[in-house]
C-alpha cells in the first residue's frame, strides 16, 4: 500500500516539475489527471495511440475514479482496433458519470460495431434521456433499431434526426435506406435523388441503384451502381449488384466481369464467392458455380447457402450422392431456400418421382419466380407423364422469360420431332443455330427436318436451302440424305 502513495507522489512531483508545462496541459486546472488526459490528446492527434494508451494507464494509477480518462481510453482503444476493451472503458466511465451524453454516444456506436445492438439500444436511448433531441444519437440510435430490423423505430428516428438538422445527411441516407425496406420507394427515391444532388458518394449511388433494381428498372440500376464503383473502386456491394443484374439478363460475360473486377480489386470474401454462385446457376454453369460453392465453404463450412447452392449443382451434374448429402446438412439447420428445393425435385425426378419433382419445381417457383429454367425442369417432367400440352406450355414459358437458353431451344426441339411437330421443331432449331451457330448437334438437327420438310413439300428453294445447312457442318452425320437431296435438285433443275 505504501509503494502505491510513494508511486503516486512521484507522479505528482513529476507533473510539478515544469510549473509552465502543467498549466500549459491542464488549461490551468488543480486536477493532476487531467494533465495525463491532455497529453494523451496531444500523442492522439499524431495518431500515436499506443503511447497515449500508455499516458492513460499511467493516469489510472494515480485515480481509479476518473471518468475522463476511461473515456479517452475507450477512444484510444476503439482507434487500437480492440473494441471489446473499447466498451469496457466507456461503461467505466459511463459509470461514474452516467450524465456524459458524449460517452453514452460512442459506448453505443462501438456496441453497434461490434453486432451487440440490443445493448446498443439500450446505451444510445440513455444518451437521448442525457441530451435530447440530438441528431447525432438519434441517427446511432435509429442505426441499432435498423440492425435489429425495427424497420419503424429506426425510420422514426432517422427522420427526428433530418428534423433537428436538415444536413444531417447520414441520416436522411439511413432513413431512405429503411423506407426500401418498408416498400415505401417513393420516399425513398425523393430522398437518394436529393442526396445524388448535394452530397453524391458511394453508398449514395449504390443505394440509389438498389432501389432501380427493386424496381426492375436495371438499366438505371446499372448505371448507378457503375456510377458508385466510379465513386469508390472498393464498393464490393456495387460489384454484386451488377453480377447479379447481368446474370438475370443471362450475359455470362459481363456477369463475370464484374465478380472478377470485385476480385481483381482483392475485394474478397465468401459473400463474393456466393452472390458469384449465384449468379452462375441463373447463368446454367453448374460445374463453374460449384466451384465457387466450394471456396465458401472453405471458409465457412456451415453456410447453409453455399451447402444448398452444391446441392443443386451436385443434382444438376448428376452426382446424386453428394447432393443428398448437401441436402441433408442444409434441412439440419431448417434451411428451405429455392435451390434447395430445386435440389430435391432433380433428385426425385432422376429416382422416377415425377410427381414428386413437379411438386418440387412448383414450389421453387412460387419461391422466386425469375428462376424461370424451373419451366425447363417442369417441361421434362410433364414429358416424362405424357402431358403433352403441360410440356408445350413449359417450354414456352422458358424461352419466353429466357429466349437466350440455346438447351431450352433444342430439348423443345427434341420433343417436337418426337411428336413429329417436324415444322415447329425447324422454327426453335433456327432460333437455336442464331444463338450458337456453330454448335454441331443443332446444326445437324437442323438439317434432318428441314430434309423432312422437304420430303413433304419439294421445291428448289426448300431443298437448296437444307444443302446449304449440310454445308455449314464439319461433323455431318446425314451424309445419304444430303446425296439424295443433290439428286431431288438435279432433277428439278432438268425437268
Amino acid at each position: 500500500m505504501f509503494g502505491w502513495l510513494k508511486n503516486i507522489s512521484e507522479k505528482i512531483k513529476d507533473l510539478n516539475s515544469s510549473v509552465n508545462n502543467y498549466k500549459e496541459e491542464t488549461g490551468n486546472q488543480t486536477i493532476p489527471s487531467l494533465a495525463y488526459v491532455n497529453r494523451a490528446r496531444n500523442l492522439m492527434e499524431k495518431s500515436r495511440y499506443m503511447e497515449a494508451k500508455g499516458v492513460l494507464l499511467e493516469a489510472l494509477e494515480l485515480t481509479r475514479n476518473d471518468a475522463l480518462v476511461y473515456k479517452y481510453l475507450g477512444v484510444v482503444e476503439e482507434r487500437l482496433g480492440d473494441l471489446s476493451a473499447s466498451i469496457e472503458a466507456y461503461k467505466k466511465s459511463a459509470n461514474i458519470n452516467p450524465q456524459d451524453k458524449n460517452v453514452w454516444h460512442k459506448l453505443g456506436l462501438a456496441q453497434i460495431s461490434l453486432k451487440q445492438y440490443e445493448e446498443a439500444e439500450k446505451s444510445l436511448e440513455i444518451a437521448d434521456k442525457v441530451s435530447p433531441l440530438n441528431t447525432d444519437i438519434l441517427t446511432a440510435w435509429g442505426m441499432a433499431l435498423l440492425k435489429q430490423k425495427k424497420y419503424p423505430k429506426a425510420h422514426e428516428k432517422f427522420i427526428n434526426a433530418t428534423k433537428i438538422n436538415r444536413y444531417n445527411f447520414a441520416a436522411m441516407l439511413l432513413s431512405a435506406i429503411v423506407e426500401v425496406r418498408l416498400n415505401m420507394y417513393d420516399d425513398a427515391e425523393k430522398k437518394l435523388s436529393f442526396l445524388m444532388n448535394v452530397n453524391p458518394n458511394e453508398s449514395c449511388a449504390y443505394e440509389f441503384a438498389n432501389l432501380f433494381f427493386l424496381k426492375e428498372n436495371y438499366e438505371t440500376a446499372k448505371r448507378y451502381a457503375k456510377q458508385s464503383i466510379d465513386f469508390n473502386s472498393n464498393m464490393l456491394p456495387a460489384y454484386l449488384l451488377l453480377g447479379k443484374i447481368y446474370s438475370m439478363e443471362y450475359d455470362y460475360d459481363n456477369a463475370n466481369k464484374y465478380f472478377a473486377m470485385a476480385k481483381d480489386n482483392e475485394l474478397v470474401n465468401s459473400l463474393l464467392y456466393l452472390e458469384w454462385g449465384n449468379a452462375l446457376i441463373r447463368l446454367c454453369r453448374f460445374e463453374e458455380a460449384k466451384e465457387m460453392y466450394q471456396k465458401v465453404l472453405l471458409e465457412d463450412l456451415e453456410n447453409a447457402d453455399a451447402q444448398a447452392g452444391m446441392a443443386l449443382c451436385a443434382a444438376e451434374t448428376k452426382d446424386f450422392e453428394k447432393a443428398y448429402n448437401f441436402i441433408n446438412f442444409a434441412e439440419e439447420k431448417d434451411y428451405d431456400g429455392v435451390f434447395l428445393v430445386e435440389a430435391k425435385g432433380i433428385s426425385a425426378f432422376a429416382y422416377g418421382k415425377v410427381e414428386e419433382a413437379v411438386n418440387c419445381f412448383k414450389e421453387a417457383l412460387n419461391k422466386d419466380p425469375k428462376d424461370v429454367y424451373n419451366y425447363f425442369r417442369l417441361a421434362k417432367c410433364y414429358q416424362s407423364l405424357k402431358n403433352d400440352e403441360m410440356a408445350r406450355d413449359s417450354y414456352d414459358k422458358m424461352i419466353k422469360f429466357n429466349p437466350l437458353c440455346t438447351q431450352a431451344y433444342l430439348e423443345y426441339a427434341k420433343y417436337l420431332m418426337s411428336k413429329k411437330d417436324y415444322k415447329d421443331a425447324q422454327r426453335k432449331l433456327r432460333k437455336a443455330a442464331k444463338l450458337e451457330p456453330v454448335n454441331q448437334e443443332i446444326l445437324n438437327l437442323l438439317f434432318y427436318v428441314s430434309y423432312i420438310l422437304v420430303k413433304e413439300n419439294v421445291c428448289e428453294y426448300n431443298v437448296k436451302e437444307a444443302i446449304s445447312i449440310a454445308d455449314k457442318i464439319t461433323e455431318f452425320e446425314y451424309p445419304e440424305l444430303r446425296a439424295e437431296l443433290e439428286v431431288i435438285l438435279k432433277n428439278i433443275k432438268e425437268n
